[in-house]
């Protein structure tokens, strides 16, 4: 009976040592294998026969210990060494490794999760990201507006590289430079008046003269204008030219006054006055006592009305003819740049500076702002004041809102521009000099790249130079690690005793970080499997000399007969 257990249990030892072997053969061929987890055999002993359970002291006799013989060795589990293994950068942005603890969720070909760290990712042809095996990496999409809401559940990767557009309004522009301290202060607008009209009776013509009703002081009885003439208005202002624009004339089209069928004010809205409260010269457009057509332009030079015209459909010749008794003054810079509507449109706004005060430890310049596709017909969009310090710094400002109308273009309207002139300083100088350093607008872009962040967002890269969160990798964790089995290919799925996956994103309750453009090498320790390559081989050998040794000790008993 002794001589057979000693053969079961050199076979038990045998099979356990097998097995491990099984084990140590399998981390070394996957010694090279992305996001593989070492494996590791532990043994246990066997039920043990008992010859003795053994007593207790009792009186002079002393206890005696129980008597068994183990029956052999089997296998107490096979585990997994959850440990990092080496992150090593691939340079390819769809590589992905995971710094601590995780899993990519992959949905296989049946729609079940399954998980891997394994992030040798790559782009389908409908752009999803898939590992190898066609498998969809799960996480969050981000919605229409570009913002990643992570939720309960998770979908598929999507980065329409290639497909997906945008253009982005401007909301904030900011200037730098210098605006010269030594120029002299605004104290007047440019003037500009018109010839004399009257009305049919030869009375000076009123701010509530039908157009229709204007005469030439010498001709009472032609009319000059008729329902259905168009007016052309035209102008310098300063240095620049102004865009063309024109007035039809209806029967209730006035001289002046105020609203849409007012000439005055659509003169006053195409050449950029801006009559905002606290302005100051009191500029603006209307019909003086003695029938004319009378502009006060706003200060400084680069404010002044210059060259203007006002042509009609009707005839060759215009019956309007200008003069400018006075000109503009005050130190003035212009300069324009550029914003975006929602769709992307580009808009060219001018900014005119004007040395409006100049006091004991400040200056204050104030900035008219113009768009040419304002669509209420108004090209003044905003203005405000900027006031620097004694030392030439930027004090503060007011007023910093441009509004700039967009309505019947499909796109949002207004869009609204807050302008920041801290970089601007007022020092003494031959000239001024203004410029835009940034504005946060773009016309339309396609995504030509991503990059994927440590907290698994996907950032978009567009060619207009915008940036978007596309979506956001998530990642998985389980109470226990050892209770998941291995899928094959790299993947885990989850056991009855791993626990529920936490469905979480990169950083958060206990998940690692997720690096890009690398992949988790193996955790292999190929000298540690070395080391047991050879004590397994010698348990090995061990257990068969067991049997052989009992073997030839059976062969004595049997041949004592002979």
């Amino acid at each position: 009976m002794a001589l057979s257990s000693s053969l079961f249990s050199g076979l038990t030892g045998l099979a356990t040592h097998q097995s491990r072997m099984d084990v140590i053969g399998d981390n070394i061929s996957n010694v090279n294998t992305t996001g593989y987890k070492s494996g590791r055999a532990l043994f246990e002993t066997a039920f043990a026969r008992t010859r003795g359970i053994g007593s207790s002291p009792s009186g002079e006799l002393a206890g005696i210990n129980p008597q068994q013989i183990g029956l052999g060795v089997g296998i107490a589990s096979i585990t997994r060494n959850f440990e990092q293994g080496a992150i090593e950068t691939t340079g390819v942005n769809t590589d992905l490794a995971i710094e601590g603890e995780g899993f990519f969720i992959l949905n296989d070909e049946t729609g079940t999760p399954v998980y891997t760290r394994d992030g040798s990712f790559t782009l389908n042809p409908e752009l999803d990201l898939t590992n190898a095996a066609g498998y969809y990496v799960q996480g969050f999409m981000a919605d229409e507006n570009f913002q990643v809401v992570p939720s309960g559940t998770v979908e598929r990767i999507r980065i329409p590289v290639g497909q997906l557009t945008i253009a982005k309004e401007t909301e904030n522009a900011d200037f730098t430079g210098n605006l010269n301290a030594a120029g002299e202060e605004a104290t007047t607008g440019s003037q500009t008046l018109s010839n004399i009209f009257n009305d049919t009776l030869g009375v000076a013509a009123g701010a509530g003269t039908l157009l229709t009703a204007l005469r030439d002081p010498a001709d009472l009885v032609t009319p000059l204008f008729a329902v259905g003439d168009v007016l052309t208005v035209s102008a310098d202002k300063g240095t620049r030219t102004l865009p063309e624009a024109t007035f039809t004339v209806t029967a209730a089209s006035t001289f002046g006054g105020a609203g849409v069928d007012s000439l005055a004010t659509f003169v006053e809205d195409v050449l950029g006055i801006n009559t905002t409260v606290g302005v100051p010269l009191s500029p603006g457009v209307s019909i003086n006592g003695t029938g004319q057509l009378d502009i006060q332009g706003n200060g400084g030079t680069a404010n002044g009305i210059k060259q203007l015209q006002i042509a009609t459909s009707a005839s060759t010749s215009s019956p309007f003819t200008f003069t400018t008794p006075v000109q503009a003054d005050g130190a003035s810079f212009s300069s324009p740049f550029t914003a975006y509507d929602s769709l992307g449109t580009a808009q060219v706004v001018s900014m005119t500076f004007v040395m409006e005060t100049k006091g004991t430890g400040s200056n204050t310049w104030r900035w008219y702002a113009e768009a040419d596709a304002d669509t209420d017909q108004e090209l003044a969009v905003g203005t405000g004041t900027v006031t620097f310090a004694s030392n030439g710094a930027y004090l503060s400002d007011s007023g910093n809102t441009i509004r700039i109308d967009s309505a019947g273009t499909g796109a949002e309207t207004p869009v609204m521009i807050t302008p920041n002139f801290e970089s601007l300083t007022q020092l003494s100088d031959q000239s001024s000099g203004v410029a835009l350093t940034f504005q946060d607008g773009a016309g339309k872009g396609t995504l030509w790249d991503f990059e994927i962040g440590e907290d698994g967002k996907v950032i978009g890269m567009f060619n207009n130079g915008q940036l978007r969160d596309l979506a956001q990798i998530a990642l998985a964790t389980f109470a226990n690690l050892h209770g998941m089995f291995s899928a094959g290919g790299n993947t885990f799925r989850m056991g009855p005793n791993s626990g529920a996956p936490k469905i979480t994103m990169p950083g958060q309750l206990g998940s690692g970080k997720v690096v890009s453009s690398a992949l988790e090498l193996s955790n292999v320790d190929l000298a540690n499997e070395f080391v047991n390559l050879i004590i397994t081989s010698a348990g090995f050998s061990a257990n068969s000399r067991v049997i052989t040794t009992s073997d030839q000790m059976l062969e004595e008993l049997l041949n004592l007969k002979r």
